[in-house]
């Protein structure tokens, strides 16, 4: 802070003082100092209003009420006499709160008021000034509305001060706690407060730094710490993107489980209900077995349902648990196409079943293998029906192959790897239901395998499923 001359005022005197850091009235029409503590923010008030009464400037300092009180006191210790300047008109004492609150309309800065109430302080100042003088002002209203949760409105409050200043001959300095800027929504209100300004000053921790050596270390390291914190701040919102996409996934699923699982389970109950009836007839033997038949094929989709919704949290975290056993690949497709075949006949679906080899031996777990078989078998299905489909077992050098086409609506390239995922598919669930687990499901026992599992698909032209199965997993 350069040195001034001592201020005289009255028959007091005063010892030489300091200039506040933001320099001569006529050099910056508009400045902010952020600061730290408040105790800097004192020191800061007492420097302006000596440096001005030393120049002669009329003063208008308009502060919160504890800093007011504390800056009085700290001018009296040092001699000056206030009440002697506040009587002259040099200096003008306005409490923040109560200039804000004469002037602001609906929770904003009206500008007629404004203009009215502090044009009005800044008048009478300038009736006792030297001609050419410019008026040092002080203000505190906009730290003030920052301490409510208002900065958007304080950047308001800064625009009427600058168009003031084009009004009279004017020189501002105001004041913001740095931390009301502590989080990262606030950096667009931060900005503009430092955009409204001629001058910007950072906080004291900075101003102690003498050594340009020190200055030019201490903005290096801000930068790597915004830096950081910008990282931070888009691995936080793409972590909250991922949050709100599995939250939504989980509604749609809950939404959709509970429609599959009502429809076998609805199916059930009828054909139960309509057992008595049928037991009660002459020819009621047909009957019953016949339903009995439809009951036990409802209760087999309900367990398929339900074995899905198990393999969520089974194989949420890609530990499949393997019980491998040495097997015959061709004799587990056989079979596990054979007991499908009630469920392609719902479907009017004509398999052919095609092996390389009588027998395919490897060593892999039946049950899960036969769950691969089964969901693409399914999905056939689903999406082929009333057309053939046709499974080959194939055995290679190195690994075992499985191929399941269908001839049905396929499959867009864009969407080959997003119906692996868990609870995706590539149409409407509407239209074909299903709760998109079941290739997810085959991906992860194939993958535990050491396997893999592909699809070659286009639109119109049906879709191959191709598995493959290295013959020991690793």
């Amino acid at each position: 802070m350069p040195p001034s001359d001592a201020a005289s005022l009255g028959n007091h005197h005063r010892p030489q003082t300091s200039e506040p850091l933001v320099g001569p009235p006529s050099e910056h029409a508009h400045t902010v100092q952020f600061y730290e503590d408040e105790a800097f923010v004192i020191d800061i008030i007492e420097a302006y209003i000596t440096g001005g009464l030393a120049r002669g400037d009329p003063l208008i300092i308009i502060a919160q009420t504890s800093h007011r009180e504390q800056l009085i006191a700290r001018l009296m210790t040092a001699g000056v006499d206030t009440a002697a300047a506040v009587e002259t008109g040099q200096l003008t004492l306005l409490d923040a709160r109560e200039t804000l609150a004469r002037f602001m309309v609906n929770g904003r800065p009206d500008w007629e008021r404004f203009r009215e109430v502090v044009g009005a302080v800044l008048e009478r100042s300038l009736e006792t000034a030297r001609p050419g003088t410019k008026v040092r002002a002080y203000g505190e209203m906009v730290d003030v509305l920052c301490q409510d949760g208002m900065p958007d409105v304080a950047v308001a409050l800064e625009s009427m001060w600058n168009d003031l200043g084009v009004m009279y001959p004017l020189s501002l300095l105001c004041t913001y706690a740095i931390g009301h800027f502590g989080n990262a929504e606030h950096s667009r209100p931060f900005r503009d407060v430092c955009k409204a300004h001629a001058r910007v000053i950072p906080t004291e921790s900075y101003l102690r730094l003498e050594a340009p050596e020190a200055r030019m270390l201490e903005v290096t390291l801000l930068q790597q710490r915004a830096q950081a914190l910008m990282a931070e701040v888009e691995h936080r919102r793409q972590a909250e993107q991922a949050l709100r996409d599995a939250l939504h996934s989980r509604d749609e699923f809950l939404a959709l489980a509970s429609h599959e699982l009502k429809t076998p389970l609805t199916a059930l109950q009828l054909q139960l209900q309509s057992l008595p009836s049928a037991a009660a007839r002459k020819d009621g033997g047909g009957r019953l077995l016949e339903r009995l038949d439809k009951a036990i094929r409802h209760t087999e989709r309900l367990a398929t349902h339900i074995d899905g919704l198990l393999d969520v949290s089974r194989l949420g975290d890609g530990q499949v648990p393997l019980m491998v056993e040495q097997l015959d690949l061709s004799r587990l497709v056989r079979d596990t196409v054979s007991r499908a075949m009630t469920t392609a006949a719902e479907a009017d679906c004509n398999v052919h079943l095609r092996t390389d080899a009588t027998s395919i031996p490897g060593v892999w777990d039946p049950l899960r293998i036969q769950q691969v078989v089964g969901n693409l078998l399914v999905n056939a299905f689903k999406y082929g029906r009333g057309r053939p489909v046709e499974v080959r077992v194939e055995a290679a050098l190195d690994h075992a192959r499985v191929i399941v086409r269908d001839h049905g609506i396929g499959i867009a390239p864009e969407h080959h790897e997003r119906i692996f995922q868990r609870f995706e598919r590539a149409v409407s669930s509407s239209a074909f239901g299903g709760l998109g687990l079941g290739l997810w499901a085959a991906r992860q026992v194939v993958s535990a395998h050491g396997g893999t599992l592909r699809v070659e698909s286009e639109p119109g032209k049906g879709a191959t499923f191709i598995v493959e199965l290295p013959y020991h997993p690793l």
